[in-house]
């Protein structure tokens, strides 16, 4: 871990005591939320101001959430994470929270620069070293998606902006904020604890394009039960750098390595069919070439959450199916899952049809962002046991 060094020379800020503050050379930078993002000057120094837009800037429950951001985040003393400097008053833009400039991209702009993957994997080490030090200070950062990683311009390292203390009903998330977002935190069915950011971290990778070589890392991460996530910052680092990179595939396009397995098979086969002649041949004939390469995404996938028997569901849900095979297995283990889960959304939300549906939604959503290796047969599935099981329990509200 790598700690900031705090100025000494400036009173301590509070969240219930910001101070009156002047600044020069105001630069708004376009973003998204509700919140606008000031670059200026304090004297020679540049500095940040996160202020509330115009049309959230008087409203209560948006100054509080500034107020509480800079509360939680004032305490945070490391390399990896924007430095807080103080929550002050500035005229023309209210509250604001002042934060250290960064100079440099974001992790969106970064990407765009064709990186290899061994550097890809250092970022993501630095962004876990960063929240691991955020979790130990009892530290969720809820908001974490490219563009809240920043990258500085010199030596590429890394820095955490923009911590959430919002509930997703309290603002309107982009699809850029739900896309990395854990299904908890969605359907807002659980507070968000640590394995949130293990989840989006999980898919910040599949965006940095680590599927193949890191497979089995991001799976867990992005599990949709959180229980089956990795449970600290710590157990993710062991695999990733152990067992994550033990893989020996080499990180090239999927293609590349398939075209290249079927010419030394070729080159291998003719020397032997040169070799020992007809006899050969008429035995490789046998042989179902096309099963030697089949995907491993053709496999039924393993499934990442633990059930109940489904004899201790409601009784609703004791739909007469045999069990799936093949490719399908893994519906097997996630039914009674999803029925559960429904159940819950349905005893919660009864008495308000369109609360009931926006939770069905944002339920679904999750389901499909967290599974979404399923092919399209797989997805077929899902959404049929899915769309059958909502109808019933709609029904039975009638």
């Amino acid at each position: 871990m790598s700690e900031n060094k705090l100025s000494t020379n400036e009173p301590a800020q509070t969240a219930d005591a910001p101070v009156k503050a002047s600044y020069t050379e105001y630069t708004v930078i376009p973003s998204q939320g509700y919140c606008m993002i000031v670059k200026c000057r304090k004297g020679d120094q540049p500095v940040v101001l996160k202020a509330l837009k115009e049309e959230y800037r008087n409203r209560t429950l948006f100054r509080n959430a500034l107020k509480r951001e800079f509360k939680q985040c004032q305490r945070l003393n490391h390399s990896g994470i924007v430095r807080y400097q103080g929550l002050v008053e500035v005229d023309g833009y209210g509250l604001c929270i002042e934060e250290e400039c960064i100079e440099g991209r974001t992790l969106q702009a970064y990407l765009r620069e064709q990186h290899t993957d061994d550097e890809k994997i250092a970022i993501i080490n630095q962004i876990a070293d960063a929240l691991r030090y955020a979790h130990n200070q009892g530290v969720t950062h809820r908001n974490l998606k490219p563009s809240n990683v920043l990258v500085t311009g010199q030596g590429d390292r890394v820095k955490l902006i923009d911590f959430s203390v919002l509930a997703l009903d309290e603002v309107k998330p982009t699809a850029d904020t739900t896309r990395f977002m854990a299904p908890e935190l969605k359907d807002e069915t659980m507070a968000a604890d640590a394995t949130a950011d293990i989840y989006s971290l999980g898919t910040i990778m599949k965006v940095m394009g680590l599927t193949l070589a890191y497979s089995e890392v991001i799976k867990r991460c992005c599990a949709f039960k959180r229980s089956d996530r990795y449970g600290s910052i710590d157990e993710f680092l062991a695999d990733l750098n152990h067992e994550g990179s033990s893989f020996t595939m080499p990180k090239i396009g999927k293609g590349t390595v398939m075209a290249g397995v079927i010419v030394v098979a070729v080159l291998v086969l003719g020397v032997l069919i040169y070799s020992y002649g007809g006899t050969l041949a008429e035995q490789v004939g046998k042989i179902d070439v096309a099963s030697l390469f089949k995907s491993d995404a053709e496999k039924a996938p393993e499934d990442t959450v633990s059930m109940k028997p489904a004899a201790q569901l409601d009784s609703a849900a004791a739909v007469e199916e045999a069990p799936a095979t093949g490719k399908l297995a893994f519906m097997n283990t996630m039914k009674p899952a999803l029925y559960k889960d429904l159940d819950r959304i349905f005893e919660k939300n009864a008495s308000d049809r369109t609360k009931l549906s926006k939770a069905i939604k944002a339920y679904y959503r999750g389901l499909i962002q967290a599974n979404d290796t399923l092919d399209r047969e797989q997805r077929a599935e899902v959404d049929r046991v899915f769309g059958d099981y909502v109808k019933q329990k709609k029904a039975a509200l009638k």
